[in-house]
């Protein structure tokens, strides 16, 4: 039997993301989180209290699921290894990095990470939750919080929107 929200989804999507994100807010007595899951994902999203299905989807908005991807002064490269994107990460600080292209020169020092630990999916997935689940927990219209994550302007935000919502259409068409 389909989960509601799976069936929510198929009939209003955003419908099902409000619930996702009702769903996921921290309560007061709350019971403690279960240990980490070993799915990088799963134990971001339980770890931040942000919806997996979100989560998936902001990845793959950003970096199209590639845990070396950069963006360098506003360029996209996915690089073939670890190694290489290294190599590109010694040569400037103005970056996004990883699955999640956490803005290096903004979220670094507010998060003591390095560009090094960035590359680490999981630590990319871990500070990326942690952030998302920031920008959800401001106020306002739930597309606006999750279009915080990445930009500003409104033309930009509507089409970042797109981008996350095709795929959490695809994340959710695959699972």
């Amino acid at each position: 039997m389909p989960s509601l929200f799976q069936r929510c989804a198929d009939r209003a999507p955003v419908l099902a993301i409000i619930l996702l994100l009702v769903a996921a807010t921290p309560r007061a007595g709350r019971a403690a989180p279960a240990p980490t899951p070993a799915d990088p994902y799963l134990a971001a999203a339980a770890r931040h209290h942000v919806p997996v299905e979100l989560l998936a989807a902001v990845a793959g908005a950003e970096s199209g699921y590639h845990p070396w991807a950069l963006n360098i002064h506003g360029h996209e490269i996915y690089c073939r290894s670890k190694d290489e994107a290294l190599r590109l990460l010694a040569g400037t600080d103005d970056v996004d990095i990883g699955l999640m292209q956490i803005n290096w020169p903004f979220w670094g020092p507010r998060l003591g990470i390095s560009k090094t630990e960035l590359l680490d999916p999981r630590i990319n997935l871990m500070m990326g939750a942690r952030i998302l689940r920031q920008m959800l927990a401001r106020g306002g219209n739930v597309w606006r919080r999750i279009s915080d994550y990445h930009s500003g302007s409104p033309q930009r935000r509507d089409r970042y929107n797109q981008l996350v919502y095709s795929a959490y259409l695809h994340y959710l068409n695959r699972r």
